[in-house]
């Protein structure tokens, strides 16, 4: 048995009453007022100590008691025989073991986020609904125009936005598999150049991607790209693969302010790993023997890119991926064999 001070709150007021405490083998018990107080050791919840701060120990009604006797309390945590809680205390207590529960958690951490979440995001994304991910789409690209201004109104003339259009379904309707899509042009300002897929299909293509191109070919052969990511959800997996690493960071640091501020810009700045962008690049191959369109088209429009980034923003086909010449190899080919002149 063993007696030490404290103080007990009736988890009611604010007022606190010093009371005696006794800790016998199986119960804790005070008097407060000649009343006594008694609870069994298996139903209070001793709070874990910080430095040389007061101990507070939870009780089953609500109430809480506070002392400044760390032997008591530790004899309360940390009872014969207990051997977890003795290990926990003495991991407490000693900075190098600290440490390594610290590293421990950084690479659990670093485990979930490079592999689990990108597998958890491709799981989760096969399950949504179409409708779903088209209204994460149409968030974006409104977020794009309005909020951010990372686009402006498209001055293409609307027979040019027409003819591709039309140039681009008519890529779909010779082959199989051509996943649903919307077409959307803009003018890309500080973006430049570029092309993207956001999720429910929106395709979006600058004015300044179509200028570059020296034929329509070439701005196919883009957009063989983007449909490849469009087939392979990979803007819905990348933006669910940026909220699971989030919520993953939240679980190591509580701070879902970083998580609630930083999702719009994972969703704006789409970066594909290089997984993906290999998917797209082996479906838009695929795409364009299949459609008759020299795969070669894409090599000369992504040289153009590569070019241009010089010195500016890099555009979304060049993010993430391996040497732009040892990508655009397996696209040097002329027309497919059996395509005709």
């Amino acid at each position: 048995m063993r007696v030490f001070e404290a103080d007990y709150f009736d988890g009611i007021t604010a007022d606190a009453k010093p009371v005696l405490v006794t800790l016998e083998a199986q119960h804790l018990s005070f008097g407060i007022g000649g009343e006594p107080e008694r609870f069994l050791l298996a139903a209070i919840r001793p709070q874990a100590p910080v430095g040389s701060a007061r101990r507070v120990i939870e009780l089953p009604d609500g109430g809480r008691l506070e002392t400044r006797d760390h032997a008591a309390f530790d004899s309360l945590r940390l009872p014969a025989g207990n051997r977890f809680w003795r290990l926990l205390h003495f991991i407490e207590n000693h900075l190098a073991w600290v440490l390594l529960a610290l590293l421990l958690a950084v690479l659990a951490g670093w485990g979930m986020i490079r592999y689990g979440v990108p597998l958890a995001a491709e799981q989760v994304a096969c399950m949504m609904p179409a409708g779903t991910e088209s209204g994460l789409g149409e968030q974006v690209l409104k977020a794009m125009d309005h909020k951010y201004g990372y686009f402006k109104p498209t001055r293409l003339k609307p027979e040019r936005r027409k003819a591709l259009e039309q140039a681009l379904a008519a890529f779909c309707a010779r082959q199989e598999g051509c996943p649903p899509h919307r077409l959307e042009f803009r003018r890309g300002g500080d973006i430049g150049a570029n092309a993207m897929a956001l999720p429910g299909g929106i395709i979006v293509v600058t004015d300044e991607l179509v200028a570059l191109s020296r034929s329509d070919d070439q701005v196919l052969a883009v957009l063989a790209h983007e449909l490849g990511h469009v087939q392979r959800r990979h803007s819905l997996r990348h933006a669910l693969q940026a909220t699971l690493s989030g919520l993953v960071l939240v679980a190591l640091t509580g701070d879902f302010d970083a998580l609630a501020s930083g999702l719009p810009a994972v969703l704006l700045q789409l970066n594909y790993s290089r997984s993906m962008e290999t998917e797209a690049d082996a479906y838009a191959l695929a795409a364009l023997r299949q459609a008759c369109i020299p795969p070669s088209a894409f090599a000369e429009i992504l040289s153009a890119l590569q070019r241009q980034a010089k010195g500016g923003r890099m555009p979304e086909m060049l993010s993430s991926h391996p040497g732009t010449v040892a990508r655009i190899a397996p696209f040097k080919d002329g027309l497919p064999a059996g395509c005709g002149i």
